[in-house]
């Protein structure tokens, strides 16, 4: 059913193809974004001459501020409105990537991720409650909208690796910080009308800047939405969920790197797993129709956390390490509708932001630790053994999660 004919059945006015589109341009310009700029500083850091630990530090960096503000990030969204937040965000993600081109000390690379790293993740927050707002969480609207943020990230990694291999470093960052640009004018085009934001229609407070200062009740709040099992499951799925693109955009790139690949093949293979990413979110909704939701999440990153966690065994046999990549983004890519949905039904309309902030909290908590944690163990003992150890790790967690879900909450499993 399509999404308008959904919204007619449900009785409700279905979304604008106006505000449709550039829901999608929205997710398609972040995610690329985001992922332009994950495949370009690992590369930047090895130009630069740094180790493992300090690439693991420099990457880990970007999940800084989101780790902390992911929440009042998502009640600033509940609070003012989404399109405001997102018009802000949005400017700051076209100014900031070409000041990396100027920056070679450590430190200053640092702060620049840290930067970035929190308004791309409010960019991201922002998008998928576009994604649920706009199509009334309508599922086939939320699996085009995982669609079209895939499809971006599709050509991203070919295109950063091409350009990394082919022009001057200052060249991607400049790219990097046009793709900002146009989701700030996407944002702009939105018609707030939709989004219950126009001045007629909003009875939303006036914005001061005394909001941007976090308030602890609303951590709380957002804390207590732990106590539904539904929501603690996916924030602890998801977090785990995340560590396979952390690694991919990171010590994935490290390895393939160190076994002889140019950056332009490095940049097909995550293509490759973009392209079946897009393809695994098209199925998505298929798949809980014979597999219960909770069910499906957990099996899929089951998949994703195995395959890319298993890339050493494969060596340097490129079709071994394709295929693999290939089967991992299938999985990844069905998991991310599913899991939009499975939290979005859990919570109430007007905690949306705030529910989607806690889960952005855990993953950039883990894509905080992870690098760092790996960085550590590939220095120690080596690339191979950060791969092995962390994997190991967090497929028994996935195990551990599947059986408190099933046996101390069998109510969340059951249809």
């Amino acid at each position: 059913m399509s999404a308008a004919r959904a919204d007619t059945a449900l009785g409700r006015p279905p979304p604008s193809k106006r505000a449709r589109y550039l829901t999608y341009a929205t997710g398609l310009l972040t995610d690329s974004q985001s992922e332009l700029i994950s495949f370009i500083i690992p590369l930047w850091g090895i130009m630069q001459g740094l180790g493992p630990l300090e690439i693991g530090i420099l990457v880990s960096a970007k999940a800084v501020l989101p780790s902390v503000f992911a929440i009042h990030g998502g009640v600033l969204m509940d609070r003012f409105g989404i399109r405001m937040v997102l018009v802000m965000m949005g400017a700051a993600c076209a100014a900031m990537p070409p000041f990396f081109a100027l920056a070679s000390w450590f430190p200053a690379l640092l702060v620049l991720q840290m930067g970035l790293g929190m308004v791309l993740s409010m960019t991201w927050m922002g998008a998928q409650a576009l994604a649920v707002t706009v199509g009334k969480n309508d599922p086939a609207m939320v699996g085009r909208f995982s669609f079209f943020a895939r499809v971006g990230v599709m050509f991203a990694p070919l295109a950063a690796g091409a350009l990394w291999d082919l022009a001057p470093p200052w060249v991607s960052f400049v790219v990097i910080g046009l793709m900002g640009a146009l989701f700030w004018i996407a944002v702009r085009a939105l018609p707030a009308a939709e989004l219950g934001e126009a001045p007629e229609t909003s009875a939303r407070p006036s914005f001061r800047i005394s909001d941007l200062k976090p308030r602890l009740s609303d951590y709380l709040g957002a804390a207590g939405l732990l106590v539904i099992p539904t929501v603690a499951f996916v924030v602890m799925v998801s977090s785990i969920r995340l560590s396979t693109g952390a690694l991919q955009m990171s010590f994935y790139l490290v390895y393939l790197k160190e076994i002889g690949l140019q950056a332009t093949v490095i940049g097909l293979f995550v293509t490759i797993s973009q392209v079946c990413a897009a393809a695994g979110t098209l199925g998505a909704a298929r798949l809980t129709r014979v597999v219960h939701p909770v069910w499906a999440f957990l099996g899929l990153v089951f998949v994703s956390v195995l395959l890319i966690y298993a890339t050493p065994i494969f060596g340097d046999t490129l079709i071994l390490l394709a295929l693999a990549i290939a089967v991992r983004g299938l999985a990844q890519g069905g998991s991310q509708p599913i899991m939009y949905s499975t939290l979005s039904n859990a919570v109430s309309a007007g905690t949306q932001g705030m529910a989607i902030g806690l889960r952005a909290t855990g993953n950039r908590v883990t894509a905080l630790v992870l690098p760092v944690l790996m960085g550590a163990i590939a220095e120690a003992w080596g690339l191979h053994a950060a791969f092995y150890l962390t994997g190991g790790g967090l497929l028994a967690m996935l195990v551990a999660i599947g059986l408190w879900i099933a046996v101390r909450h069998p109510e969340a499993v059951k249809s």
